[in-house]
């Protein structure tokens, strides 16, 4: 995977979670879901970026990572600001699992003694 690589289609995705109808703020939302992608991956696995291809446990977590950085954006607001998700932090750790039970099977596989 390629984390700068948006397409058309996750690109929806964050605007309808922001319900964001219209193409404003395009250079903001792909700086911030790059930036999701990166941070998520950098608590998983960096070297592996095969394991995030179709995996929609890890896009989900970069809707919610993207879509609390967009909300959250400003540095002095007049709202209250949030917390990340716990949902995020739960998906992170999912993703950690199925990392760790991918590397288990291809260890496993590869293993013939015995």
């Amino acid at each position: 995977m390629d984390f700068e690589d948006i397409d058309q289609g996750f690109m929806s995705l964050v605007r309808n979670s922001l319900r964001i109808d219209n193409d404003t703020d395009t250079d903001l939302l792909t700086k911030i879901i790059v930036a999701a992608r990166k941070n998520i991956a950098g608590q998983v696995e960096e070297d592996d970026l095969t394991f995030y291809d179709n995996n929609e446990e890890f896009d989900y977590a970069v809707v919610l990572l993207a879509s609390h950085l967009y909300t959250n954006r400003s540095a002095t607001s007049t709202s209250q600001l949030y917390e990340v998700p716990i949902a995020l932090e739960n998906l992170i750790l999912s993703l950690k699992e199925s990392y760790l039970v991918k590397i288990s099977a291809s260890n496993d596989s590869g293993d013939n003694s015995g």
